[in-house]
C-alpha cells in the first residue's frame, strides 16, 4: 500500500518552478518455507565423510568420522584401514547418524514502513542559468521474524550436541592435532545440520552456526539530496555539473542461515554519492545531437547480493566506487535516416581496502572482492545503430528498417572471484569475454496506417554469453569441484 501527495506551482514571474509532497508504504511479507531431506542427500553426505574434508586435510587420509553414518554400520564397517577402530564418538550407543528424513517448516514475515517528505525546486537565476535543488527526508522501520512451525532433525542434534566429545576423541584416542579435529567435526556438522531442514534453537546452537529464531526490527533514517547548477545559451548548448546524495534502505535476509550461530540477519542501508559533470549540444543546424558526461560514484556499505550454493544472501562491502564517461551522438542527416552511436568507459570496482576493520559471517567472502571490478560491470560498452522510417515507394506504404549493433568488454559474472578460503583458486566461468551482438527490425506500414506488420531479430549471430556465474548447490568445499 502506498500513497503520495504533491503540491507544485511557479513564483515570482515563473522564475521559481517548486515543488513539495509526502509519502508513505506499507509492504508486509509472509513466507512458508518447507523442505525435507531424502536417501540421497545422506548417500551425498557419507561420501563426503569418507575422505578427510578439503584438500588441505587430505594427508590425514580416510575420515574416521565416517564410522558415524549409517552407510558404514550397514555395511559392517568398524574399522577404518589406516586408522584403526573408531572409538564411540559420544553419539548414543555409538549409533550411525542418518539425516535422511530430516525436515523444517519456517515462518518468515517482514512489516516495512516507510515515510518521507520532499521538495524539489528549479531557480532561473538568469534566463541562461538555472540552479536545481532537492532534498527528501526518509524514515524507514522494519520489522523482521523468523518462526520455526515445525522441524525434526535428530542427525543434527546428535552431532552438534556431542561436538566437544567428537574433538576430544579425535584428539585424545586419535591423536589429531587440535585444529584438523576441529575441522573435522565442524564438517560433520555442517553435513548433517543442513539449515533449512535443521530444528532451530537447539542447546548447541549456543556455540555453533546452527538456526536460531529471531523478531527483530531495523530502523534507518536518512536526507538526501541533489543540487544542480546549469547553464544554457538556448541555441542548441546546455552545460551542467551536479552532485546527489542517495540512500537505498537496508533490510533482513530472511532465511534461516542468516540467524545461524548468532549471526544478526539484518544488513545496513546502502549510500552514494554521485558527481557528474556534462554537455548536451544541438549541431549542424539541428541534424545532430551530442553528449558528454563525466562522473564519480562513491558508495558506502555497498549491498551485494550472492548465491553461496545454498542460499541468496544480501551482505555489505564498506565500499565500492564507480568512475567513468558517456558519449553519445544522434544524427538525421536525412528526413528518413537516422543514425545513432554511444560509447561508454566505467570503471566500477571494489578498492583494495573494502575489507578493513570488517568481521563476522561475510567476512570470507568480502576480502575476495577487494581490488576487483563490480560484477556485470565491463569497462567499455557501446551501440550503434542506423535506422530508416519513411515512405516505401510511391505506393504510400512505409517502410521501418533498422539495425543495431550492441559491444561489451570484458566483464565478471559471479560475485565472488576466488574460493573464499585459502589457497584462494579462481573460480571457473567468472569471467564473460567481450562479444558484439546484432539485433535487426523490418516493418511495413499500410498507407491509410491503420496496420503494421513487423518482424525483428535478436541477437542474430547466436552469440552465447553468460549473464550470472554461481555455486552449485551441495558442491562440496574450496577446490571441490
Amino acid at each position: 500500500m502506498s500513497h503520495e501527495l504533491r503540491f507544485q506551482g511557479t513564483a515570482f514571474d515563473d522564475r521559481l518552478d517548486w515543488l513539495v509532497g509526502a509519502y508513505y508504504s506499507n509492504e508486509k511479507i509472509s513466507e512458508i518455507q518447507a523442505i525435507a531431506l531424502g536417501p540421497d542427500y545422506q548417500a551425498y553426505a557419507s561420501t563426503q565423510l569418507f575422505n578427510a574434508v578439503g584438500n588441505s586435510f587430505a594427508p590425514l587420509g580416510p575420515n574416521p568420522l565416517f564410522a558415524l553414518t549409517r552407510l558404514a554400520q550397514t555395511t559392517g564397517t568398524t574399522s577404518i584401514p589406516g586408522v584403526g577402530t573408531v572409538p564411540n564418538f559420544a553419539l548414543p550407543n555409538n549409533v550411525g547418524v542418518d539425516a535422511n528424513g530430516s525436515f523444517a517448516v519456517n515462518n518468515f514475515t517482514q512489516d516495512a514502513e516507510s515515510f518521507s517528505v520532499f521538495t524539489h525546486n528549479v531557480i532561473k537565476v538568469t534566463d541562461n542559468i538555472s540552479l536545481t535543488v532537492g532534498a527528501r527526508y526518509v524514515d524507514e522501520k522494519k520489522d523482521g521474524a523468523f518462526n520455526q512451525l515445525s522441524a525434526s532433525s535428530p542427525a543434527c542434534a546428535a552431532t552438534a550436541n556431542g561436538f566437544n566429545n567428537i574433538i576430544n576423541n579425535l584428539t585424545t584416542v586419535l591423536g589429531l592435532p587440535a585444529a584438523s579435529a576441529q575441522a573435522l567435526a565442524g564438517g560433520a556438522v555442517a553435513l548433517n545440520c543442513f539449515s533449512f531442514t535443521t530444528q532451530a534453537n537447539l542447546p548447541a546452537s549456543a556455540v555453533l552456526p546452527l538456526p536460531r529464531e529471531f523478531d527483530l526490527r531495523f530502523k534507518d533514517d536518512e536526507l538526501t539530496y541533489t543540487a544542480q547548477l546549469a547553464y544554457n545559451n538556448n541555441a542548441g548548448f546546455l552545460a551542467y555539473v551536479s552532485h546527489s546524495h542517495g540512500f537505498k534502505s537496508g533490510g533482513f535476509n530472511l532465511d534461516p542461515a542468516a540467524s545461524a550461530g548468532g549471526l544478526d540477519p539484518r544488513f545496513d542501508s546502502e549510500k552514494v554519492d554521485s558527481y557528474e559533470i556534462g554537455i548536451k549540444s544541438s549541431l549542424l543546424n539541428n541534424k545532430a545531437t551530442a553528449n558528454l558526461a563525466v562522473f564519480h560514484m562513491d558508495m558506502a556499505d555497498f549491498q551485494v547480493l550472492e548465491f553461496n550454493g545454498i542460499q541468496f544472501q544480501t551482505f555489505n562491502v564498506a565500499a565500492a566506487k564507480s568512475t567513468g564517461a558517456e558519449f553519445e551522438f544522434l544524427g538525421r542527416f536525412d528526413p528518413n535516416m537516422t543514425l545513432n552511436f554511444s560509447v561508454a568507459y566505467t570503471d566500477a570496482r571494489y578498492p583494495e581496502d573494502c575489507a578493513s576493520g570488517l568481521s563476522g559471517g561475510a567476512f570470507a567472502t568480502i576480502r575476495t572482492l577487494c581490488g576487483q571490478q563490480l560484477t556485470n560491470a565491463p569497462k567499455w560498452s557501446g551501440v550503434a545503430g542506423l535506422t530508416y522510417d519513411g515512405p516505401l515507394d510511391s505506393s504510400g506504404w512505409g517502410l521501418l528498417a533498422n539495425a543495431n549493433l550492441y559491444y561489451s568488454g570484458k566483464r565478471r559474472t559471479g560475485t565472488t572471484p576466488t574460493e573464499v578460503a585459502a589457497p584462494f583458486e579462481p573460480l571457473p566461468f567468472d569471467y564473460q569475454e567481450d562479444y558484439f551482438k546484432v539485433n535487426a527490425r523490418l516493418g511495413l506500414s499500410t498507407p491509410d496506417q491503420r496496420f503494421t506488420f513487423e518482424v525483428w531479430g535478436v541477437n542474430l549471430t547466436n552469440e552465447i554469453t553468460r549473464g550470472i556465474t554461481a555455486n552449485a548447490p551441495l558442491r562440496g568445499g574450496p577446490g571441490q569441484r
